[in-house]
């Protein structure tokens, strides 16, 4: 639109005709007429695509390692293959020190959706009813302002009447509830986008459904501003994948060759094209299959954000679109196997307060708007993403409750400075487990009977420094008890008010 502007502003100006009749003169006056009708209304069109809401997308991968993206060039990064995942890091910034609220599932998405720590509605575990129908999620606010809303794949916020996907204000819906853990689609049924044309089973992988059902929802949508919640469950158990992607893998990193062989003379674990590791508790598992598996998973997750870009610059909605990309919690390791993912060189894992366990791959790309390529140290947490795309969309933040988190634009376009969070705090109280980040230090209490960890801190906590040293196992106690004193009561403070966790009503695993 803009280069057809400028080709009117090119064109001589009309003074320049010799005019020799009135014909000649009303002729000509009908063009400038014309012309000047022509270019305001185009000028005002222009003005109107460039001053539409900006879409918001989240894409959320499940149990997905803080090793396991190329852009981090950890070691264990370049075992992996995620080109499009890199490249959309490279189109926006990453941030080293990006939170989840909690480090299992529900109570992470929990947090993400509503923009509070889901402690504050009693939710610490898997297993518990959801959020309450009190809370309010981020469809609930943007819909008024004219937003179309979608959420696709993993839900795990509660199934029982009122508390699915569109009971809590999303208009369209796609995902596994009442199919579980089933990468391969055996028992899950074919997306409505695929019903026109059915896909025979070794085409069928579960990403690939949710990202075309995605695809067909921008499509659908693309005339007016979207928000898209797509949380997909790869890496998260249970491990299955194809042979496609998985000679992808190898062609890519030839090292993982001799560890495919030995997979192909697994016949049991195979049907088809299709492969599942199956049980992944024992002694006797092969480690290095179990990984090729996980970082295949992670490939299906990949192409599907470069699906997504793609459909975006097709119809020109790339420079319109904050895209997130995160991990809902750190990788899974149950001992005595560590499940595919590496978070070094963060210390432990899933279901911990560690880093390991809500420090992940935590990306914004917004090209045109956000720079590019750039790596921040913000502390930023997946709550930021409810008050961010309320404050895009125009809506207003609940005034009625405590929300933790914090509109992060004003920091990424240099309005504001400083940190958006002067702390960030995590709590498992049921299991005695629960830590405070502030600045540079990091404040961890572990007195768990239950913790498989066995990571049992000093008596008040172990103080670390975690801006520099990421491990956590320097422990400054001694050298700095003013510091963990302080920290400890700053804790304290912040959640003193919280109600008791919610009792778990249903499965108690790290799900």
């Amino acid at each position: 639109m803009k280069n057809k502007l400028k080709i009117l502003e090119s064109k001589p100006h009309f003074g320049i005709f010799k005019l020799f009749n009135n014909k000649t003169v009303f002729s000509v006056s009908l063009c400038v007429v014309f012309l000047l009708c022509w270019n305001t209304n185009n000028a005002q069109s222009a003005h109107n695509i460039t001053n539409k809401k900006p879409n918001v997308m989240v894409i959320l991968l499940d149990d997905l390692g803080y090793a396991d993206v190329g852009f981090h060039k950890l070691p264990a990064s370049s075992q992996v293959f995620t080109p499009n995942i890199d490249k959309l890091a490279t189109s926006g910034i990453t941030f080293t020190n990006g939170y989840v609220a909690f480090s299992t599932c529900g109570p992470s998405r929990a947090s993400l959706l509503t923009g509070r720590s889901s402690s504050r509605f009693g939710v610490e575990e898997n297993g518990t009813s959801g959020p309450p129908v009190s809370e309010i999620i981020v469809p609930k606010i943007i819909s008024d302002q004219g937003y179309r809303t979608g959420a696709f794949g993993k839900w795990h916020l509660g199934e029982a009447d009122g508390m699915l996907p569109k009971d809590r204000g999303f208009d369209y819906y796609w995902g596994d509830i009442g199919y579980k853990k089933d990468l391969l689609m055996r028992r899950i049924p074919q997306p409505p986008v695929w019903s026109s044309n059915p896909k025979p089973y070794n085409e069928t992988y579960i990403s690939d459904a949710y990202t075309d059902e995605v695809v067909a929802f921008i499509e659908r949508n693309k005339e007016q501003p979207f928000f898209v919640y797509l949380a997909h469950n790869v890496p998260h158990s249970p491990f299955q994948t194809t042979r496609s992607l998985l000679e992808r893998i190898v062609a890519e990193r030839p090292e993982w060759a001799p560890v495919y062989e030995r997979m192909k003379l697994e016949k049991d674990k195979w049907k088809g094209d299709k492969y599942n590791f199956g049980r992944f508790k024992g002694l006797d598992l092969d480690q290095d299959i179990l990984r090729l598996t996980y970082i295949s998973m992670i490939l299906s997750a990949d192409d599907s954000v470069g699906k997504i870009v793609e459909i975006l610059e097709k119809h020109n909605l790339r420079d319109n679109t904050l895209i997130f990309f995160l991990s809902d919690n750190g990788a899974a390791l149950s001992r005595p196997n560590d499940l595919g993912g590496v978070n070094l060189p963060l210390r432990s894992g899933k279901g911990s307060v560690y880093d390991g366990g809500v420090r992940v791959p935590f990306v914004m790309s917004w090209p045109g708007t956000l720079k590019q390529g750039e790596k921040s140290d913000l502390m930023v947490s997946s709550m930021d993403i409810f008050s961010t795309t309320i404050a895009l969309a125009g809506g207003s933040i609940p005034k009625d409750r405590v929300i933790d988190g914090i509109n992060l634009m004003p920091y990424l376009t240099n309005e504001k400075s400083g940190q958006p969070h002067e702390a960030l705090f995590f709590r498992r109280k049921g299991r005695d487990f629960w830590a405070i980040r502030s600045g540079n230090y990091k404040w961890v209490y572990n007195k768990s009977k239950k913790s498989k960890f066995k990571d049992i801190e000093p008596d008040g906590g172990g103080l670390y420094q975690v801006g520099t040293d990421w491990t956590e196992v320097n422990d400054l106690s001694n050298a700095s008890p003013k510091i963990r004193k302080n920290l400890s009561e700053m804790f304290l403070q912040l959640t003193k008010d919280l109600p008791e966790p919610l009792p778990q009503i249903g499965n108690n695993s790290e799900e």
